[in-house]
């Protein structure tokens, strides 16, 4: 059920985001521009290869294969040392000089193996193209970025119809070289050559395409990637991304829609991320809710017990009009504080309740800590309670103390004339009674 209530979530904000630039037209093209661009190539003359060749090869392939390298290293010297070899057995040669360094790990010597290979005149397009993106992983690997990314664009120039996953490397390469907008171009085509091959899209590539999304600021692309991840691998990651962009794009809604989804999946589970939801349903102007979170978090332990987050608790209990809920989250906080003011929201709430004794309690107390935002304030509130209470001197006090603040002046003038004139009352009713 509560899963249920995730994609419900995630399809509201799919239905209002797509991938602006996805599969441009252009990129669509680029097969078939591939394709031309080989049958344009001019007709190779390759020359054949010599028996004696052929036959020491041969016999370096059969001692690969038994996995005796010095075998084969030995009669790939013998063709070496051949003085009249033409630009294919050459070639053949030094593509197998590759193959042995690259199986035992020498990186550089099979870069340098391939580039001797690439340059023999009137290669075969199958062998130039195969060395050509072999020397473009091989580069990738050893951080040549650049260099990678060149003789990629030189494979491309001769493919045939490549598949998806040349593009992402391209990516991969742009992503390297920190070329975020260059890299979007080859993920959309990879896309496009998948979708037309009926090749299912895989995670990474839409996971590249956020990045770079996201690096060029370009946020509605990032959240229409982050909907298509969500949606196809539901994972937290994604979720929490995706509403934190929504709520920076002013999408409110939607982003308090995933993360309360996330909530009850079960997938939040740090102290910053429900003080997070708290916050947005406050912001939605659902503190009931809000205050639940907290409280369940802070009494199980899952939202750290910090003076913020127990001020947070109260004032969404408060904002519920829950006063009676609010106490206990004040008193933490007041015990976790080191000024007054918590201690003079909390007899604000005892107010709010009529409970005016502890208002007076809370009230000395915050006066008594200090370092208050409005102690004028504080000391009306005190001079409120004690009226309540009819003790009208230490009332007197609380408001001429808040009545040296202009700004509760003139409510504390007030409050001393109706002090004034509740202890003129009283007496005449006690003249009265006395006369009696």
């Amino acid at each position: 059920m509560r899963a249920k209530h995730f994609f419900v979530a995630l399809l509201a904000v799919a239905a209002t985001v797509t991938i602006t630039a996805l599969a441009p037209e252009a990129y669509a093209q680029r097969a078939g521009q591939n394709q031309e661009s080989q049958a344009n190539q001019p007709a190779r003359r390759t020359p054949a290869m010599r028996e004696r060749v052929y036959q020491r090869l041969a016999e370096a392939q059969e001692c690969s294969e038994a996995e005796d390298m010095e075998c084969a290293a030995d009669l790939l010297e013998q063709v070496r040392e051949m003085d009249d070899l033409n630009s294919y057995e050459l070639a053949q040669m030094w593509n197998f000089y590759a193959f042995i360094y690259f199986s035992q790990d020498n990186f550089g010597e099979a870069i340098r193996a391939y580039e001797n290979v690439l340059l023999q005149a009137e290669l075969p397009i199958g062998l130039e193209t195969t060395t050509m993106y072999s020397l473009a992983t091989l580069y990738v690997q050893q951080e040549q970025y650049q260099e990678g990314l060149d003789m990629l664009d030189r494979w491309f120039a001769l493919s045939d119809a490549p598949s998806p996953d040349p593009y992402i490397l391209k990516a991969q390469i742009h992503y390297q070289l920190e070329q975020f907008a260059e890299g979007v171009e080859p993920v959309l085509t990879a896309l496009e050559i998948a979708a037309e091959q009926g090749r299912d899209p895989q995670e990474g590539w839409y996971q590249l395409l956020n990045v770079f999304y996201f690096e060029q600021e370009d946020y509605p692309n990032v959240i229409a990637t982050l909907t298509i991840l969500a949606e196809t691998w539901p994972r937290k990651d994604y979720v929490v991304q995706l509403a934190g962009i929504l709520g920076q794009e002013g999408e409110e809604n939607s982003a308090l829609a995933l993360y309360e989804a996330a909530y009850e999946v079960g997938w939040l589970d740090r102290s910053a991320e429900f003080v997070t939801l708290a916050q947005m349903l406050l912001n939605a102007d659902i503190p009931f809710k809000a205050a639940t979170v907290l409280q369940e978090g802070l009494d199980e332990g899952t939202i750290d017990s910090t003076e913020a987050n127990w001020r947070l608790l109260a004032q969404s209990w408060q904002l519920a009009q829950e006063d009676e809920q609010a106490l206990p989250a004040l008193m933490r906080a007041s015990g976790l504080s080191d000024d007054g003011n918590l201690d003079h929201r909390l007899a604000q709430s005892y107010a709010n309740l009529a409970r005016w004794d502890e208002c007076v309690e809370s009230a000395r107390e915050a006066l008594q800590r200090g370092d208050l935002n409005r102690e004028d304030q504080a000391n009306l509130l005190l001079g409120n309670c004690l009226v309540e209470l009819k003790e009208y001197g230490e009332a007197r006090n609380a408001f001429e103390a808040a009545a040296r603040d202009e700004r509760s002046r003139t409510g504390a003038r007030q409050w001393l004339d109706y002090v004034r004139n509740e202890e003129n009352r009283e007496a005449e009713i006690e003249r009265a009674l006395r006369r009696g």
